[in-house]
């Protein structure tokens, strides 16, 4: 298991500094990182700029997340046009291969003007005060199509079944081409895990639904960007999780954050105070073999910390203390 320093929003040279010295040896990037969005698809000159460039940084390019919203949102809802998404899809898988970038993380959610992770409040008070999001269903229930971004011009209604069907029309189209590629592609569950939400289903939201995306086109280059934290706000056992999917080879980076409970309202907290035992989480992953790269995720705003460092800092260092204790000390083997 390897710490990795997120780097999904726009890089500069202080970030990739916070995360060498803070012991990363691992970069997730994202489409903020000055790569070109006119084309409908990455680049491979800025693909190749972009590893060079967390490379020359001390940091291995490990994965990129999410393409731009509206790069894939015909393609989630069936939409006319989707073909030429898809088609614009593998033009990334391929140029991603070709610069040796080794997985895409991606969704199969709409982007709301909340973002992909729908919360119902960016302001709740923590621990201490600090600053944390939460989602509460009965808030949110009675939303609109009006919040998609891009936005939906018609009246909509997804049904589960409509979105199981786009989506193994995609999955069928794609994973040939990662394979091809190289790419591994993996999918981050629903956030929150419950549906459906301004009219459309979430079928990510069980890890019944996880099993059935790896089943739907049997690959070892189709599993899961593992966002700890969404499978955590699941009904069921996040620990379960880890050791299902981790021990077939599934989980391609993760997530590693905590929840204050499951669905259908919850809070992110501190990685040391949600309802998770995250000690047991990383001895779990450590015990299925998992090698891969760790992040954090919707760190709490701290007192101070405009930058996000100090909160971020608190949070990688937990982790690398996990992982240190699962694999070299008396937790590990």
């Amino acid at each position: 298991m390897r710490l990795a320093v997120d780097a999904r929003g726009e890089v500069d040279e202080e970030l990739l500094a916070f995360g060498k010295q803070l012991g990363a040896t691992d970069a997730i990037g994202g489409y903020g990182n000055s790569l070109s969005t006119d084309k409908g698809y990455y680049d491979y000159q800025d693909l190749v700029r972009l590893r060079k460039r967390f490379e020359d940084a001390g940091l291995a390019l490990a994965a990129i997340e999410n393409v731009p919203p509206d790069w894939s949102h015909k393609i989630k809802l069936g939409l006319p046009g989707r073909d030429q998404q898809i088609e614009n899809w593998c033009k990334t898988l391929t140029n991603m291969g070709g610069a040796g970038i080794p997985v895409l993380g991606y969704n199969f959610m709409l982007r709301s003007d909340r973002g992909y992770g729908w919360r119902t409040s960016r302001s709740a008070a923590g621990r201490g005060g600090t600053q944390v999001t939460t989602f509460d269903y009965d808030v949110a229930r009675d939303a609109t199509q009006t919040v998609w971004d891009p936005p939906v011009t018609e009246q909509l209604e997804v049904t589960d079944e409509q979105m199981w069907d786009n989506f193994t029309y995609f999955l069928k189209a794609v994973i040939p081409v990662a394979e091809q590629a190289g790419v591994r592609m993996g999918l981050h569950p629903d956030d929150p895990p419950i549906s459906p939400l301004a009219g459309v289903a979430r079928i990510f939201r069980s890890h019944s639904a996880l099993r059935r995306l790896i089943e739907t086109v049997p690959s070892e280059y189709n599993g899961l960007e593992f966002c700890q934290g969404t499978v955590s706000e699941m009904p069921e056992n996040v620990i379960d999780a880890i050791r299902y999917f981790g021990s077939r080879g599934k989980i391609f980076y993760v997530h590693f954050r905590n929840v204050s409970g499951p669905v259908p309202s919850f809070s992110e907290t501190f990685i040391d105070e949600g309802y998770v035992n995250m000690a047991e989480a990383m001895q779990a992953y450590s015990e299925v073999g998992f090698d891969g790269p760790m992040i954090d995720d919707h760190v709490p705003g701290v007192v101070g910390d405009k930058s996000g460092y100090r909160s971020r800092a608190f949070a990688m260092g937990y982790i690398k203390g996990l992982i240190d204790f699962a694999t070299l000390g008396t937790g590990g083997h």
